[in-house]
């Protein structure tokens, strides 16, 4: 239900907002274009970080990070005589080299972005060099940037740090990919680096923290606080550092004698092992799969507020956004083993094994994506995965109508550009083929040999190509270079006629010119009087034409019958054909295709037994799929009203949602009681899609139900119940809003900062003005920029108060990131 409540929402003056972002984006573009001819190289390794120890404290109310960062380096092979060290937004108070020996200051230069240090004498590398330095941290302070994936470059955060946002707990985190621990430590801030690391982290007492590796030991300190002390005795990036600091309780669990820790805030604490309990099954599973075992000493995940993306894969501790704190009526509708999957498979793919450039981040984001089908398919079966994975291609497939570009690639804008659904959704189909290709066997036993060869060392995409090689034996530069090097993929055209006896197939490849020939090896399969037979194909032309002698016209003619290929496929058939695919083919996406490919039918009969067999389909989408027929008025509701009734008890939320909606629409007066009694359902979609249709009528909810949704912190009751509020014009309290706004974080916030600003302009003028100081702060400071945008769109609609304009002023004339000075700028 969100989703309508979003589209709505797009349809009105908000929408305005995301035109200016484009034309922002456009602008940039079209003033430095230049910057994406750029070549991006793998940075070259002057000297070689051996291992880094940190102590740090915090001043809260500067939002300061007061550091000691001691580096072991040594040169890489060439004499050195100088070191350069990334360091962004800090005061450098003190640079000394350490030895048994001498102790002494260096003379050093700092631009706010690298430091450089003149070592007085030159280091070969057979040496060692202790490196001392004293500094603070500034993050709130530096020009900062971001991404769509990842929201901010600060590095460091600190959430609520003075504690007056109530229901917000205070906290401290750290994100580091790409290159943005920086800003909280100096260090060589590049993927092909590699250290071990121990940490020393001063806090008050009432905070736990977390960081890579394991609790050595804790000391309680004179001054109330208490020093923990980290230790990381295995190599890994410097990206990959982390820490966090809150008041989290931590929920322990085991995995083959290695400590798993779940960190969520206390109210989730029973919830803990709900959300992150498939964690041990899951490291089992894809330790053997792999046959590698997770290769660090622990493994804790730790949920935090106002994260800038979805999560991190921090060595030894991922890192993830609020939303994945939920209790169990919420992980009914929305589980989180896909983004749990995704985070622990980096551990093998990213934090072993790392890519040695931004170039090749597909090495990591590639594998982490095909993860999640791999989980699926084993936990929760074939159709899942393919439904989620059919998701991923099609996400891929809407970039690439705007972009196209190669997986591994040398030239671009920033960095944060290589974090777009090329390196996700087209990574993890690129490895999907290539298992379909080479076989389970295969695919598995290269994988456990590019772990192996490359463990504790950065990557590039030959390691991957020359692993498959080493093990297959076959040269697949033709595969690698096609799907890798190479940018775009196939669109084919396939048609198939039966004439004299002979099936003949033709398959054209129809994509732009610019985008070359691909080699695709397929199956197709072809039923004859209910005998189902497949035969491998090779397409290699622009036009290929193949024939099969049959004594009949075969039932359907299935293209690609593995689902496997990475394409845009069209492929006409009857509507005959079409329902025998339906009943025969067994995959889900070839019974979606059979069933969307009804949208047109003018057979009726064939019309009404796909629905049929729809509806009573043994997977929820394809359930959804049949009802999304009805609802479009491709057959008459009320054909299908027995069975839509005996539907409101799916055991799917999305299904008892959407056919409740077609029921209402069939007759609201009939289905009332029904709409009344799904206000109490399980699920919280079914609740907030009842109360999104209540909204679009003359009914109203109880005073008591009101009260009892208002105390909901579910994302779809109270966004549809921001909803009812504009439908039906009413206000509630005031304080409502604004302890929602504290329990919402992303884009989700976005859209209810649109009806909360809405509301707000026919509120009493007291709480219009109250108001001006909940969006000044969260337009000046909140870490997601588009929670910045919305919240400064919603003092625009205040400007009329006195002081607003002023506000506004200052918030555009101190915002750092470039994203949002653009779009000021077209304000």
């Amino acid at each position: 239900m969100l989703h309508k409540v979003i589209n709505y929402y797009k349809a009105k003056v908000w929408l305005f907002l995301f035109l200016i972002i484009s034309l922002a984006q456009v602008s940039v573009h079209a003033q430095n274009p230049e910057e994406t001819e750029k070549y991006r190289s793998t940075r070259t390794r002057y000297v070689d970080l051996i291992h880094t120890k940190l102590e740090v404290s915090f001043d809260w109310d500067k939002q300061y990070l007061n550091g000691v960062a001691t580096l072991d380096l040594t040169p890489y092979f060439f004499p050195q005589s100088d070191l350069v060290l990334d360091a962004k937004g800090m005061d450098i108070n003190s640079v000394h080299i350490m030895s048994a020996d001498k102790f002494f200051p260096l003379p050093f230069t700092y631009n706010g972005e690298e430091l450089e240090i003149d070592l007085e004498e030159e280091f070969v590398r057979e040496d060692t060099m202790r490196i001392k330095i004293d500094y603070v941290s500034k993050p709130n302070e530096r020009k900062v940037g971001g991404s769509d994936a990842i929201k901010s470059d600060k590095g460091l955060y600190f959430i609520n740090p003075k504690n007056l946002e109530k229901g917000k707990p205070q906290q401290i985190w750290t994100q580091g990919e790409t290159e943005s621990n920086s800003a909280w430590f100096p260090t060589i801030d590049a993927p092909n680096e590699r250290c071990t690391q121990e940490m020393y982290i001063t806090v008050q007492e009432k905070f736990k923290t977390l960081s890579n590796g394991l609790l050595i030991n804790s000391k309680n300190n004179e001054n109330g606080t208490r020093t923990d002390y980290w230790r990381m005795d295995l190599p890994h990036a410097p990206y990959l550092f982390m820490m966090a600091i809150g008041e989290f309780v931590s929920v322990e669990d085991e995995w083959n004698g290695i400590p798993l820790s779940y960190m969520v805030e206390p109210e989730f604490e029973k919830y803990a092992k709900d959300i992150f309990g498939n964690t041990p099954e899951m490291m089992t599973f894809f330790s053997e799969l792999l046959g590698v075992n997770y290769p660090w000493p622990k493994y804790t995940q730790v949920v935090v507020r106002d994260y800038v993306s979805g999560a991190m894969e921090n060595t030894s501790s991922s890192l993830f956004m609020e939303t994945l704190q939920a209790n169990r009526r919420e992980l009914m509708d929305e589980p989180k083993d896909d983004i749990i999957a995704h985070e622990l498979f980096h551990q093998w793919f990213g934090d072993l094994v790392t890519n040695e450039s931004w170039s090749n981040l597909t090495l990591n984001e590639g594998f982490a994506t095909y993860s999640e089908y791999l989980w699926d398919e084993h936990k929760y079966g074939q159709d899942m995965a393919d439904y989620n994975f059919l998701a991923a291609k099609q996400g891929y497939l809407e970039e690439a109508e705007k972009k196209t570009k190669s997986l591994i690639r040398f030239f671009y804008d920033t960095r944060e550009d290589m974090f777009d659904r090329h390196s996700y959704n087209k990574g993890g189909w690129v490895l999907h083929m290539l298992r379909n290709y080479v076989g389970d066997e295969a695919f598995f036993t290269s994988l456990n040999f590019y772990l192996n060869e490359n463990a504790f060392r950065s990557v590039e995409i030959d390691d991957l190509r020359l692993a498959f090689e080493q093990v297959t034996g076959e040269d697949l530069n033709w595969f690698f270079d096609q799907w890798y090097l190479l940018p775009g993929h196939p669109k084919l055209e396939v048609n198939h006629e039966y004439k004299n006896d002979t099936l003949h197939i033709n398959v054209a490849q129809v994509q732009d010119k610019e985008i070359h020939l691909f080699k695709l090896p397929v199956f197709v399969d072809i039923s004859v009087a209910g005998e189902q037979q497949r035969y491998p194909l090779i397409i290699e032309e622009e036009y290929e034409t193949y024939k099969f002698p049959l004594s009949r016209k075969p039932d359907y003619v299935l293209f690609d019958s593995e689902v496997q290929l990475l394409a845009e496929i069209e492929h006409p058939k009857s509507e005959r054909e079409l329902l025998n695919q339906f009943l025969k083919a067994g995959r889900y996406e070839t019974r979606l295709d059979a069933m969307i490919g009804m949208a047109g039918c003018k057979n009726d009969s064939i019309l009404n037994a796909m629905i049929d067999l729809g509806l009573k389909d043994s997977f929820f989408d394809i359930r959804m799929t049949a009802l999304a027929l009805i609802s479009e008025g491709l057959v008459k509701a009320k054909k299908y009203e027995e069975k839509l009734v005996t539907m409101l008890s799916d055991e799917n939320s999305y299904v008892k949602a959407d056919a409740l909606s077609i029921l209402v629409d069939l007759n609201f007066k009939k289905y009332l009681d029904q709409l009344k009694s799904s206000l109490s359902d399980s699920s919280y979609y079914v609740v907030g899609a009842a109360i999104q249709m209540l909204s679009d009528s003359k009914e109203v909810l109880s005073t008591d139900m009101i009260g009892a949704f208002k105390q909901e912190d579910n994302i779809h009751i109270t966004i549809a119940l921001a909803s009812y509020f504009s439908a039906k014009g009413q206000f509630p309290e005031y304080s409502w809003y604004t302890e929602k706004m504290n329990r919402i974080s992303g884009s989700e916030l976005f859209y209810f900062i649109q009806y909360f600003s809405e509301k707000l302009l026919k509120a009493p003028q007291e709480e219009r003005k109250s108001a001006v100081s909940i969006f000044r702060k969260m337009a000046a400071s909140h870490q997601n920029y588009i929670v910045r945008l919305s919240s400064y769109q919603a003092l625009m609609l205040l400007s009329d108060l006195t002081g607003v304009e002023k506000m506004l002023a200052e918030i555009k004339s101190s915002e750092k990131d470039q994203r949002l000075i653009e779009i000021y700028q077209n304000l």
